[in-house]
């Protein structure tokens, strides 16, 4: 827990957990706030879509933004812009029934806020610990995170019945404002990022310090297929509990195993140290698949809360690992925009997995497609971990460049 006893930290890490309660009660509340408006399903639909797609259009442009101003100040940026967005629309909701096209707009503004904070986020963090503690604290965000996914829907679950959906935004918003007040008491060193080019240059220049790294790239490649056949089990994970299980309280055991998962792999991993990140990393992460597979296999519901919990576990691992070796290898001037390529990257798929899920389903079955997703995310983890980049790949350039001095010396003596 080094990491904690790092004032700019400690105060991060008290604003992110904070408003990572909040984001993680917005699901709940969003649903409910859309259909008491118009009992719609295609309308939520309409309004989850938007956040998506706003996302993905500004989330290079945010990128950029965050390698030309100090990170704190783009972070500062971004939470202001959710925390107005979600206030207002809690105003709307508790004093009446707003029109779909207010909720709609809102939505899209924090998609495009959001967009600027994810690559400054992670950009970050470097800066607000030393090095040895660097792991650590991807890891303790992870943890954060994790337990707010447990926590969020159950304290939204509260609010929305106890007083609709409109206090559960505001709590939000409130979690918002917590961030901007830690965010604002960050002490930290200026640095100096040069003279400001042109956007496309700028874009162009993370563009290839991102195909540069062949084992970066790949990874990515990965994800993206990775998390489109997610998405299946994520659309039709539900409709396999009610199908085949008790309904909602089944699904609710399932995610609540993998939040608590969620959490411990993020306890695990604040301590795990390795040479090759990924030769630990991704075997974990397809610990991932088990749920489809075990849904597949019809195993009882308490199995499969088990295969949900280690996928937890894996997920945070992985993630922790991954961040940190980012972190370690992009120069800091860049570090944002390269980042920005992988979000969008692992992202862009996510929403195809959503859309073919039912379709699919509808042609061969719940059950054939959920095994078929299982057994392709774990054909696409192995493929990646045998590109020779990725196996070899090291957590920081320092010992990547001892290991080459030593191949080279060993070869040097072999002949």
């Amino acid at each position: 827990m080094g990491a904690l006893r790092e004032r700019n930290f400690r105060l991060y890490f008290v604003g992110q957990a904070a408003s990572a309660i909040g984001n993680a009660m917005v699901p709940v509340a969003l649903a409910f706030a859309v259909l008491n408006l118009t009992h719609s399903a295609s309308d939520l639909g309409f309004v989850l879509t938007s956040y998506a797609i706003s996302q993905l259009i500004f989330l290079l442009a945010g990128g950029v933004v965050a390698d030309r101003v100090p990170r704190r100040l783009a972070l500062l940026g971004s939470d202001v812009v959710r925390f107005a967005a979600e206030a207002v629309l809690a105003a709307l909701l508790l004093s009446g029934r707003p029109p779909l096209i207010a909720v709609l707009v809102l939505v899209f503004v924090q998609g495009a806020a959001s967009a600027l904070f994810l690559p400054a986020s992670t950009g970050i963090v470097p800066a607000l610990v030393d090095d040895d503690h660097l792991q650590a604290a991807n890891s303790l965000l992870q943890t954060a995170s994790s337990a707010a996914s447990v926590v969020g829907p159950a304290i939204a679950g509260v609010l929305v019945v106890a007083g609709g959906p409109g206090w559960a935004i505001a709590a939000d918003a409130a979690s918002y404002g917590v961030s901007v007040g830690t965010l604002a008491m960050l002490k930290m060193a200026r640095i100096e990022r040069g003279e400001g080019r042109r956007f496309f240059a700028d874009l162009l220049e993370g563009w290839n310090e991102f195909r540069s790294r062949d084992w970066y790239w790949k990874l990515v490649a990965g994800a993206t297929a990775f998390n489109m056949l997610l998405a299946i089990y994520v659309v039709l994970g539900p409709v396999a509990s009610i199908r085949f299980y008790s309904g909602a309280k089944s699904w609710a055991i399932i995610a609540t195993a993998a939040g608590v998962g969620s959490v411990v792999g993020g306890l695990i991993s604040t301590r795990v140290r390795v040479r090759h990140p990924m030769r630990i990393g991704l075997p974990v992460i397809g610990f991932f698949s088990l749920p489809a597979a075990a849904i597949a296999a019809r195993l009882p519901v308490a199995a499969v809360a088990v295969t949900a919990g280690l996928g937890g576990v894996g997920l945070v691992v992985f993630s922790s690992l991954f961040e940190t070796t980012v972190q370690r290898h992009i120069p800091e001037a860049v570090l944002s925009r390269v980042l920005a390529y992988d979000w969008f990257g692992s992202m862009m798929a996510f929403p195809i997995g959503l859309a073919i899920a039912a379709p699919l389903a509808s042609v061969i079955g719940i059950r054939p497609l959920l095994a078929v997703s299982a057994l392709l995310e774990i054909v696409s983890i192995g493929a990646i971990l045998a590109v020779r980049s990725v196996w070899n790949l090291e957590s920081s350039p320092a010992e990547s460049i001892v290991g080459q001095a030593l191949a080279a010396d060993a070869a040097e003596v072999s002949t």
